[in-house]
């Protein structure tokens, strides 16, 4: 089977009136991305902190870059994505390219999360060893899914995005609780520069 090498992530900001409609069609455009684009994996939701508040994110992992263009031969055929870019409710107003670094859960759920937390910094090197070691502290307290990777484009191009998933807050709550206590996690966070920690609501 093959593993996510690569995920693209979009995010726009929606008028709130229009965000019920605008998370069933990306529902809907998520499933042509498995479909037709080769996505081995999508998530979306809405981020509930931040600069991007009430803003929908869409996750589309793949195998190979080429698969990213294939995402956008979807868009420029999909009437889910038409429906969304037509509607005037809907602009995007951030898309990268990440590169995925080899860390993850042992178990990694297919399961849609609850809850997500996205978290950015930036470090002279991956620290994917060095992150291998406090892994368990996450999955230990109920984390679902983990995708740590390295941006490749834009603004923040170089930096690493961590994102887990969890199906609760008090997961959340617990886990950080975790961390807090971890000398392993306070050595790490001292040599890095964390700019950006946000929780996003999952629909699917």
């Amino acid at each position: 089977m093959s593993s996510t090498s690569y995920t693209m992530v979009t995010v726009a900001a929606v008028n709130s009136g229009f965000l019920d409609q605008a998370l069933k069609h990306t529902g809907a455009l998520a499933e042509e991305l498995k479909a037709s684009a080769g996505a081995l994996i999508t998530r979306y939701g809405v981020i509930a902190t931040g600069e991007h508040t009430g803003s929908i994110v869409l996750f589309q992992g793949y195998s190979e870059l080429n698969g990213i263009d294939a995402a956008f031969k979807v868009y420029g055929s999909s009437d889910s994505y038409q429906a969304l870019i037509g509607s005037g409710e809907v602009s995007v107003t951030l898309r990268n390219i990440l590169k995925v670094e080899p860390l993850e859960l042992k178990n990694q759920s297919t399961e849609a999360p609850a809850y997500g937390v996205l978290t950015r910094w930036g470090s002279k090197d991956a620290m994917v060893e060095r992150m291998k070691g406090i892994v368990h502290l996450f999955e230990d307290n109920g984390a679902m899914f983990m995708r740590y990777s390295t941006i490749m484009t834009g603004s923040d191009a170089g930096r690493r995005l961590l994102a887990v998933g969890y199906p609760s807050m008090d997961a959340i709550e617990k886990t950080y609780d975790a961390l807090r206590g971890s000398a392993d996690y306070q050595a790490m966070v001292d040599d890095v520069d964390i700019d950006f920690r946000n929780i996003v609501r999952i629909a699917g």
